[in-house]
Formats: C-alpha cells, sequence, structure tokens
C-alpha cells in the first residue's frame, strides 16, 4: 500500500510540473483618451495592465515610449509625453478641439504593436435656466426635498445597440472648489468663517477618505433634474459640469461610475490593446451651497 501511495504521488509530482503557474498573468496595454471640446488634446494615459495579486503601482504601470498620434479636422498631432506620468501624451498646439469633427488615434508601441480608434466629437450644451447664485442645502435633512431645478438643453449623442435606441444620457459633475473657506464668499458680510463637511446620518467612518474627492459624477437620461443633495460631500463654493458624451465615452462612464470595474467586451478601441478613445462637450457654472446650520 505505502508503494502505491508512494507511486501516486510522484505521478501527481510529475504531472503538476507540467502544469502552469494558476497565477500567471498575461498584461494588456491599455488606452484611456477623452477629447473635450474647446480644449487643447491633452491627458493621454497609457498603461500596461497589473495582476490582482499585486500591489498596484500607477509608476510603474505607465507607458512612456509609444508614439501617439491624433488625425482629425484635416491635420495630424504627434503627441509628446510628460516625463513625470501626470499628465500623459498632450500636444504642445495651440490646436481646440472642436464639435461634430471626427477623429482617430493611433498608438504604436515600441515593439510595433499598435492601438487604433474613432470619435465623432458631440454637439454643444446650453442653459435654459441659469443656475442660482446660492442654493441652501436642506435644513430638514431627513425629506431633503429640492426646489432648485437644473435645465439644460442640446442634442445629445444617439444610441443605438442594435433593437435598443435612445436619446441618450448626460453626465454631471460637481466639484468643490473651496474645502476650507467659506464665509469669503458671501456677498451680504463677508467673514472667516470656515468650511465644513456635509453631515450624513449613519456615515460610515471607514468611508471618510471620499471627502478628499472633491468631484462627484452621476450620469442623468433627461435634460431637467432636481438638485440632487447625495452629490455634495462639502458646502461652500462648487462647480457644476453637464457633458454631452459620444457613445465610446459612455460606455466607459458606465463602467467606471456603475460597474466600479472595467469590461474588456465594452472596450472602444481596436488592436492589441483595451480601453478607450472618447469625446465630451460640456457647460460648466459655479455657485454656492449654504449650510443648513451655522
Amino acid at each position: 500500500m505505502k508503494k502505491i501511495i508512494i507511486i501516486i504521488l510522484t505521478l501527481l509530482t510529475l504531472y503538476s510540473c507540467e502544469d502552469p503557474v494558476p497565477t500567471d498573468y498575461v498584461p494588456q496595454n491599455y488606452l484611456e483618451a477623452a477629447l473635450l471640446v474647446g480644449q487643447p488634446i491633452d491627458d493621454i494615459i497609457l498603461m500596461r495592465t497589473q495582476p490582482i495579486n499585486a500591489v498596484f503601482d500607477y509608476e510603474s504601470s505607465l507607458i512612456r515610449d509609444a508614439e501617439v498620434i491624433i488625425t482629425g479636422d484635416d491635420q495630424e498631432f504627434k503627441l509628446q509625453i510628460d516625463a513625470t506620468g501626470i499628465r500623459g501624451y498632450y500636444s504642445n498646439d495651440d490646436y481646440r478641439i472642436k464639435g461634430n469633427t471626427i477623429y482617430n488615434i493611433e498608438v504604436i508601441m515600441s515593439d510595433g504593436s499598435r492601438i487604433t480608434g474613432t470619435t465623432l466629437t458631440p454637439d454643444t450644451v446650453q442653459w435654459v435656466r441659469d443656475l442660482p447664485q446660492f442654493i441652501q442645502y436642506p435644513i430638514d435633512t431627513v425629506r431633503k426635498e429640492s426646489k432648485d431645478t437644473l435645465i439644460w438643453d442640446g442634442i445629445p449623442t444617439p444610441i443605438d445597440e442594435g433593437a435598443i435606441k435612445s436619446s441618450g444620457y448626460w453626465g454631471v459633475s460637481v466639484k468643490a472648489l473651496d474645502t476650507l473657506e467659506y464665509g469669503t464668499y458671501l456677498d451680504t458680510v463677508p467673514n472667516r468663517e470656515k468650511n465644513r463637511r456635509v453631515f450624513r446620518p449613519n456615515a460610515n467612518p471607514d468611508n471618510d477618505w471620499r471627502y478628499k474627492e472633491l468631484s462627484t459624477w452621476g450620469v442623468l437620461p433627461s435634460t431637467k433634474t432636481p438638485v440632487v443633495w447625495n452629490f455634495f460631500r462639502w458646502y461652500g463654493l462648487h462647480e457644476i459640469s453637464i457633458y454631452n458624451m459620444d457613445n465610446n465615452y459612455l460606455k466607459w462612464f458606465f463602467q467606471r461610475v456603475v460597474q466600479s470595474e472595467f469590461d474588456p467586451n465594452l472596450s472602444t478601441v481596436k488592436g492589441d490593446g483595451i480601453g478607450v478613445f472618447g469625446s465630451l462637450n460640456a457647460i460648466r457654472d459655479t455657485f454656492f451651497l449654504v449650510k443648513n446650520q451655522p
């Protein structure tokens, strides 16, 4: 019996030596590129994915030796790389991205592999109703009724996924512009009163890190919405942006905001990599969020 057990263990050892290691990981090239109408070409991020069983190292994931070319509007732009990696690939030209224009991207890696993509920049967006200068956070923090409504207008990018057709979605972001000062922005009697966080009942202390994220993002299926109080983490001066997104960016947006993970099946680039090459058109305005109590 002992001899049989030894033979079985020996065979299992031999077979296991031929099997690939279960944690073997094949990295992929990842492109994250978005063109904002009216802005220069900037912040094109090219990375190499890393295994989930290791500590993520952003610096080592960046690919800095690729050739990145964007064409469109009868022009060609050969991008430069920011040595620090913070800014990614960018163009030094004074050119600004135009709306309703097709742009193409081609990424050539040092080994000759390529990533390509195409985007059609969206139409303009405009406010129908001016944003109030001051918005009062609800005194009643239980019901939180909203009397302020945001209304904008534009032609959203149509969505056509087989039999599913829609008029499209709009992206919205709210950013706290000053988490320190509060009283200096008051029109009536400016003072030195400091800003503070928005209090949330039953808030999890483990989520305090979220207050360091100054921007909150969401997506809306219409051009009208009441103020969503859960968007705010601070009182004081804020900037709100409404985005018209092409289908490429919309897919990426849903993955990042809703799924919080990337789905390779929703990649909008072709070739030797995954990722997104999309575009946006935006409007922005500022307002002051008044504290619900001193």
